[in-house]
């Protein structure tokens, strides 16, 4: 890939977010299933949709008794982020998480996994001591950027990284739980 296509990319990257989003939700949803159809074709994978983004997860997944509730979020591989707003009182759920879907730029294909969250029936690890989060574009009159304070930045650092699908349906789902 040239560089003029590279910035191309990251250009709709950033204009085309919903369309990106949404084909990483469907590949993610896809991959997990297959996995789980490949270990036991009797068993599945229920999904669940949020019809509206203000509880903070975009996704719950059930499998048997042990139900997830999935923040979704994703990264080209060629640059991470450092860190990721987390709604406080989304992060109290009993196995709310992150998942990041990290992609190649040339074809949104996922290329790995990382996860930020406890067990099926934990809360997510201790988030109201991580850093309040700023609103991206907004400021006070004085030029600081507003404080959304209900929302926390989870460090990247923090995440397992790297996980396969296989690892990851295995963080979702310990294998003791299923």
């Amino acid at each position: 890939m040239d560089a003029l296509d590279r910035e191309a990319r990251i250009e709709a990257l950033a204009e085309r977010s919903s369309y990106v989003e949404n084909v990483l939700r469907h590949a993610f949803l896809a991959e997990l299933s297959c996995l789980v159809w490949e270990n036991d074709p009797f068993d599945s994978l229920k999904i669940s949709n949020a019809e509206v983004d203000d509880c903070g997860y975009d996704v719950v997944l059930a499998r048997g008794n042990v139900v997830r509730h999935v923040q979704l979020k994703q990264a080209h591989d060629e640059k991470k982020p450092q860190k990721f707003s987390v709604r406080v009182s989304f992060a109290t759920l009993p196995g709310s998480c992150l998942v990041v879907i990290s992609h190649a730029l040339a074809d949104l294909r996922p290329t790995s996994y990382a996860f930020y969250g406890g067990g099926p029936s934990d809360e997510m690890p201790y988030i109201e001591a991580h850093r309040t989060t700023k609103a991206s574009g907004r400021r006070t009159a004085d030029g600081n950027r507003v404080l959304r304070l209900n929302y926390r930045d989870a460090p990247y650092s923090r995440f397992k990284r790297g996980l396969t699908a296989k690892e990851l349906l295995d963080e979702l789902f310990p294998p003791l739980y299923v």
